[in-house]
């Protein structure tokens, strides 16, 4: 086999192992990512907890989520029945 050959297999092998390295590199940054996101979710759910355990007990607190919650509320009808149940004594329209 000539020099040249050689030299073109040996490329395409190396192409070949950075091709199955880049593969393995994508799938293990795609798992940290998926952990990360799970972490965060997590987060957020326990601090949801502590916020809406904590919300009839803390009048500071209430007047926050009362302040800030409507605008994370969307238009949808389930998201906006959300406000009566977390205050049913409110009387205004929060739509």
């Amino acid at each position: 086999m000539s020099q040249s050959r050689q030299t073109d297999a040996r490329i395409k092998e190396l192409a070949e192992k950075k091709a199955q390295l880049d593969a393995q590199i994508a799938a293990l940054d795609a798992r940290r990512r998926l952990s990360e996101k799970k972490d965060e979710d997590r987060i957020k759910w326990l601090l949801g907890t502590l916020v809406f355990d904590r919300l009839s007990a803390e009048p500071a607190l209430q007047s926050i989520v009362r302040r800030d919650l409507p605008e994370r509320l969307t238009q949808r009808d389930r998201d906006r029945g959300l406000w009566q149940i977390l205050f049913p004594d409110a009387q205004e329209d929060r739509s």
